[in-house]
């Protein structure tokens, strides 16, 4: 059905939202805000209008729009918030899917139904139009992290003066939607529309409207004090944000620009000050801000503490509603967070004694909702809970775990599952003078544990994720952690250990060229040595039993193996087929041994064992020139 154009229309004001235009436009025609929405075909069922419209309109919806009110292309999108959510991301991540509360906008701080408001800006600009029908209603007021007008230099107001009622939040009998009371006419857009107080039950007669004028407490821009001049200095930088003049541009995840996620790190911040309070409070940049925060956390925690055995307490995660509080606690994010271009510990210390305080205190599940908020990667490697340099395995297996613990020049394919030995020598000696010369099994736990950290510093993870990485057993790793830690932990010597293992990373960084460790790993995975090759490395060994037999060329191809990926032998492909194959790997395991064991590494056995690493190192020149496939 075509829409026909309503008598009089109003041109949208500046960041106008839809029910501030519907709202003029029904004081305009002297119908109500149900009527004109009808008209303009945005009402649905029982005039309703739908919440979700004051995020985007549907295409028709949109098209009837601009029919009805004579707006030109684009102008009624610009109505919605749909702009912001390329700016702001709670926005981006919304998903109503139609349903009819908005707990999980205001959860996620995305928007309030329910505005606040500058009284300033809807007395209007002093023009005839704006005198007559008031100011906008503006759409960055719907926005959580909106507290205050830069304009007018106040804080925005968030209730009448009259009667405590909130714009646009529908009294308990009502179904949300973007204008309370939407079927009665005569209003001013800056008339409160919310009843004095509830009627009796079953009463006949509905009481009065409040209809204070919310315009009528604009006041002249004064002095502000200190901690005004704060909060508006940080409301122009969330402005600023929140309209960009420039589209960001994409970056990987591990090397983002910190700017877009200045939206999700302030309010994962401002969470975090909020439930470790008052270990928080010296973030508070003045006592009064940290006045402003106690009053509200206080109210909050009563919510909380309060409620009833098993029932959830409703926007738990919510934005503080009151503006002073909101800005006040966006403040000691900012302070908290810092310079946010600055990688380094400094952010990770501030962060950590908030996380724990904050993680101890409240529910189990914190610590998962953290993990799913869509911060920096240098916010989550601080928010990230460690134990001996990994991230703590949980029962929440998230993507944005996975955040590295540094800024590495190297990746998780270039760590061998075992260190090698000789890094180990230069790195290391420190921790292995300490140990008896004669065991051999500690070095070997300390070349695998090294390398998980090292995969966990460039690519992020828990240890059993790591360890997968680098084609460990669970159990291995594992059994390779328990051991240091039993060694180490008693003296009071693990900071040995991540010094050395950053020491390590360093030289990795600064190395002009990298071996491809996960490409080795591979190209051998189904790879066996050939019969030829064999018997070129056993020509002259008269005395090496069964030299051409399966279990010496399986042998064979485990010793190249483990060289040329620098992983360990026990988990090399020949070794781990038969434990598929559910057989004994008794008699391969032994070969091996013989081989290796420092005692029999002489004679025919001693060159046989040096054939097989001057053939497995020329292997690994091949495969990194890539003349092996």
């Amino acid at each position: 059905m075509t829409t026909r154009p309503l008598a009089r229309s109003l041109a949208p004001l500046p960041e106008e939202s839809l029910p501030g235009l519907l709202l003029r436009l029904a004081y305009r025609l002297d119908r109500s805000p149900a009527r004109i929405a009808a008209l303009c075909g945005l009402s649905r069922h029982q005039h309703r209008l739908p919440a979700e419209y004051l995020i985007t309109l549907p295409a028709e919806s949109a098209e009837a729009l601009d029919a009805a009110a004579s707006l030109r292309g684009g102008e009624a999108d610009a109505l919605t918030l749909s702009a912001m959510a390329v700016s702001y991301a709670p926005l981006a991540t919304l998903r109503l899917g139609g349903s009819r509360n908005m707990a999980s906008a205001r959860r996620t701080w995305a928007f309030n139904l329910s505005s606040r408001y500058c009284p300033n800006c809807l007395a209007g600009d002093g023009s005839s139009i704006q005198n007559a029908y008031g100011g906008p209603w503006r759409l960055r007021w719907h926005i959580p992290v909106s507290f205050a007008c830069t304009a007018h230099s106040r804080l925005l107001e968030q209730g009448c003066p009259q009667c405590g009622g909130h714009p646009n939040r529908p009294s308990h009998t009502e179904r949300q939607g973007l204008i309370t009371q939407r079927t009665i006419a005569g209003l001013h857009p800056a008339q409160c529309r919310h009843h004095l107080a509830s009627g009796p039950v079953g009463a006949s007669v509905r009481t009065p409207l409040c209809a204070a004028r919310l315009d009528e407490t604009a006041c002249v821009a004064e002095q502000p004090d200190s901690d005004l001049v704060m909060m508006l200095a940080l409301q122009r930088r969330i402005d600023r944000h929140l309209t960009p003049t420039k589209h960001l541009p994409a970056t990987s995840d591990n090397y983002s620009n910190p700017e877009q996620h200045f939206f999700s790190d302030l309010i994962a911040a401002a969470q975090l000050v909020r439930l470790s309070w008052p270990d928080s409070a010296r973030f508070a940049p003045s006592s009064g801000v940290a006045d402003l925060i106690a009053r509200h956390v206080a109210a909050w925690t009563a919510l909380r503490e309060y409620r009833s055995p098993g029932r959830r307490v409703r926007d738990v995660w919510a934005a503080p509603q009151g503006p002073a509080e909101c800005g006040a606690l966006l403040l000691a994010a900012d302070t908290l967070l810092g310079d946010r271009g600055q990688d380094g510990p400094a952010l990770r210390e501030r962060i950590q004694p908030l996380a724990t305080a904050a993680f101890t205190r409240s529910e189990a599940n914190t610590g998962a909702a953290f993990r799913r908020m869509d911060v920096s990667p240098d916010l989550s490697r601080a928010l990230a809970q460690r134990s001996l340099g990994f991230n703590r395995a949980g029962g929440h297996h998230h993507a944005r775990q996975q955040v590295p613990s540094r800024h590495c020049h190297f990746g998780i394919e270039h760590i061998p599952a075992l260190l090698p030995e000789t890094w180990i020598g230069a790195h290391f000696c420190d921790l292995t003078s300490l140990w008896d010369p004669g065991d051999v099994w500690k070095p070997r736990h300390l070349r695998r544990v090294v390398s998980l950290k090292l995969v966990e510093m460039a690519g992020g993870g828990t240890w059993p994720q790591c360890a997968v990485i680098l084609g460990i057993p669970w159990v291995t790793a594992q059994r390779s952690l328990t051991v240091l830690k039993r060694s180490l932990l008693p003296g009071g010597l693990w900071p040995l250990l991540d010094t050395a293992v950053e020491t390590v990373a360093q030289e990795l960084d600064a190395a002009a060229l990298h071996v491809d460790f996960a490409a080795r790993r591979r190209t051998l995975s189904t790879w066996q040595i050939p019969a030829k090759d064999l018997a070129a490395l056993t020509v002259g060994l008269v005395r090496l039993a069964n030299a051409e037999s399966s279990l010496t060329r399986a042998a064979a191809t485990a010793l190249v193996w483990a060289r040329v990926t620098q992983g360990d032998h026990l988990h090399s492909p020949p070794v781990e087929a038969l434990r598929e194959a559910q057989r004994s790997t008794k008699a391969l395991v032994s070969a091996i041994g013989q081989l290796q064991t420092p005692s029999n590494r002489k004679g025919t056995r001693l060159r046989f064992l040096q054939r097989i690493n001057e053939y497995a190192d020329g292997l690994a020149h091949a495969l990194d020139e890539g003349r092996v496939s």
